[in-house]
């Protein structure tokens, strides 16, 4: 069956195949094993032959935008990894609302609007994933979130279908977006304002700077490793917990920001798991606080 997955991907698609790549290569925080098969549709079109005819076949797939949120087991990924960053970013303007497909990274959206003296995205400067991934997670910063901004979402079901949906008809929370576990987010549509761009370079600026002084930007991480609970900040727990600065091997508690899990160059994938399960238990045992994750980690047990 491996063969036949990459002699599939190879004949359907014109867009790069990749096969037994190494995932560390593909994710912010830099760890995990081979993909069995990672694919780079050139546009919606070849998506849609893949995903029909991964239907077909029932291989599993995984989508994949920047890989920022996520851990990537060390036995890596079986089936298809369908990358959707080389062929899936346009963007466009319609008056003041932007139009971006899911591939493209989430700061070019932000430096797209600043060059058009648009105000509304300055809170997303910095933050490193795709318009795909950031509609997922319901990226947010400073007190908002994405889905403050759209006006409607399209996405792909199982079949091909392609179904678009006002924001009012989508489940968003805290970061996260209720969809069905089949459909994928192909593009945003967001509604910004008419601002004066000084004032927009000037927000951009502050929002910058609190996240250099506040975030570890100086080693791999996949950004916020835990949702903050009811109770408060995530990184307060685990600062009180006191385990700022520790490590399992070589991923430890970043000292900047302990919500934060860096890799110190070598770092293992269940390193990153198990210092995750060692925060989860310490903060429950000594707090009472059932921390959620907001990274997802996905790959063969």
């Amino acid at each position: 069956m491996e063969r036949d997955y990459r002699k599939w991907a190879s004949r359907i698609i014109k867009g790069k195949v990749l096969f037994d790549a190494p995932m560390r290569q593909f994710t912010s925080i830099k760890v995990g094993g081979p993909a069995e098969c990672l694919l780079f549709p050139k546009d919606m079109n070849e998506l849609k032959k893949v995903i029909r005819f991964a239907g077909r076949k029932k291989i599993p797939c995984l989508i994949l935008g920047r890989g920022t949120n996520l851990i990537v087991r060390d036995k890596g990924v079986r089936g298809w990894v369908i990358n959707l960053t080389q062929g899936m970013k346009k963007i466009s303007l319609n008056g003041e609302i932007i139009e971006a497909e899911a591939g493209l990274p989430l700061q070019q959206m932000v430096q797209f609007s600043i060059r058009k003296g648009l105000t509304g995205l300055e809170p997303f400067v910095g933050i490193p994933g795709t318009i795909g991934g950031g509609l997922a997670m319901n990226a947010g910063a400073w007190g908002a979130e994405l889905k403050d901004v759209l006006l409607s979402m399209t996405c792909m079901k199982e079949g091909g279908e392609i179904v678009e949906r006002p924001r009012s008809r989508l489940q968003f929370s805290y970061r996260g977006l209720v969809l069905p576990p089949s459909w994928i987010i192909l593009k945003g549509r967001f509604l910004l304002k008419k601002g004066r761009r000084e004032e927009i370079l000037k927000k951009v600026s502050s929002y910058s700077d609190m996240r250099k002084r506040k975030q570890p930007l100086d080693y791999p991480s996949a950004g916020s490793i835990f949702k903050n609970p009811k109770e408060g900040p995530a990184g307060k727990w685990i600062e009180e917990a006191g385990l700022k600065g520790f490590r399992v091997g070589q991923a430890m508690v970043s000292p900047r920001h302990a919500n934060f899990i860096v890799n110190l160059g070598k770092a293992k994938a269940e390193e990153v798991i198990h210092l995750m399960e060692l925060i989860e238990r310490k903060i429950y045992e000594e707090k009472g606080i059932s921390l959620e994750r907001e990274v997802r980690v996905v790959g063969e047990l």
